[in-house]
């Protein structure tokens, strides 16, 4: 067991940009594992722990070079294991440490015929150690399928868990993608998995990264501090897709199991953040922490919200579909609401569509509802 050992946020910045052929995805691959290099190296001069722990932001590496689900799954999304991750395997092996891209665009047919994942990564030594599937896409722009849409249609839970927990040398890993940190029961999830160290991986946009935003600060503190978890949380410093060119936040830090930040960044530049991470202190104020035992003192029992609302539907049409365009995705998140907030305020409540030029709202999720055109004409 390394019980101290050194983590880095590995902060890509506008340089990296987003793939656009097969060949630009291998020199992003390239240009990776050169920053792992570079990190292990310079590390070195400042620390006798080294570097142990590498972790990417969303999206980043390869990025999200279409709004077509059915394009990203045919030209750009790769699979898990592939010749990407045997190239961070090698890393790895080389280093003797672990490494998360952040999270890759990622196709599986045997779950999900023609659509694509948003999925983090870890490897080590030993290989590709876990995937996790975004569970809360960031709909309409992220226009990526929970694996929550397919549990209905038979997706395989055991082959692929939704809150993948491993464990290693240095601790209990798991992690999380972007708006999940909005969702205190993700992180939960994994804790009570076992979950020592989370990996938060984000593409957030100006202006809900920084101040006086600054979501993915204040909730991945929040979720290490209700979890007692040590947090490596990356920020991206590049647009999330040629569609969405808005510039992202960066704001990648380090946190302690209490929310005490380690090392941040500042801004949304290309850079690296390091501290110390000791999973021998974890454990101790874990068994030891009488006043804040968070875990330890949650009334589980006490809680039943889940049982009364039925939450967001399962599109397990995803399954089998040709496609999910940002018009659908919108389509279905606007009805979702809708189909809560009638629910909670006991009345009904219309969602108004942002129909941005271009955007064709002529398609409907469910049979037995009508087009856009269709509903206005009732």
């Amino acid at each position: 067991m390394t019980a101290r050992f050194g983590a880095v946020c590995l902060q890509l910045g506008p340089r990296a940009g987003n793939a656009a052929t097969r060949g630009e995805v291998k020199e992003h691959l390239d240009y990776f594992c050169q920053m792992v290099d570079f990190a292990i190296g310079e590390y070195a001069l400042h620390s006798p722990l080294g570097v142990k722990l590498m972790v990417g932001p969303e999206l980043a590496l390869w990025g999200w070079p279409s709004t077509s689900t059915r394009e990203l799954h045919e030209k750009y999304a790769i699979e898990i294991p592939g010749p990407e991750t045997e190239r961070l395997i090698e890393k790895a092996r080389e280093y003797d440490c672990y490494l998360s891209p952040g999270s890759v665009v990622e196709r599986d047919p045997e779950s999900c015929a023609h659509l694509v994942f948003n999925t983090q990564v870890l490897v080590g030594p030993t290989g590709v150690l876990y995937r996790y599937r975004k569970i809360q896409p960031w709909w309409p722009t992220e226009t990526a399928v929970s694996p929550h849409d397919l549990i209905d249609a038979g997706y395989d839970t055991e082959k692929y868990p939704l809150f993948p927990v491993v464990e290693t040398e240095i601790g209990r890993v798991g992690g999380f993608i972007c708006y999940d940190s909005l969702f205190p029961e993700i992180a939960r999830q994994l804790a009570l998995g076992g979950c020592e160290i989370f990996l938060g991986s984000t593409a957030w946009m100006d202006p809900f990264g920084r101040p006086p935003y600054d979501y993915w600060t204040v909730c991945c503190r929040a979720r290490s501090i209700e979890n007692m978890a040590y947090g490596v949380y990356t920020g991206s410093g590049v647009p999330p897709s040629p569609a969405n060119e808005e510039p992202t936040s960066g704001g990648s830090f380090i946190c302690d199991y209490e929310g005490r930040i380690l090392a941040q960044s500042q801004g949304s530049g290309e850079t690296m953040t390091y501290a110390t991470l000791d999973i021998d202190a974890l454990r101790d104020h874990r068994q030891h922490d009488r006043g804040n035992n968070v875990l330890a003192h949650l009334r589980l029992g006490a809680f039943d919200y889940w049982q009364k609302t039925a939450g967001f539907a399962p599109q397990t049409h995803f399954r089998d579909a040709e496609e999910l365009t940002i018009e659908q995705a919108d389509e279905i998140g606007c009805r979702e609401m809708e189909r809560f907030w009638s629910e909670y305020y006991g009345e009904a409540v219309e969602v108004p569509r942002r129909r941005p030029p271009g955007w064709d709202y002529a398609w409907s999720p469910d049979p037995d509802v009508g087009t856009d055109a269709e509903r206005q004409s009732e």
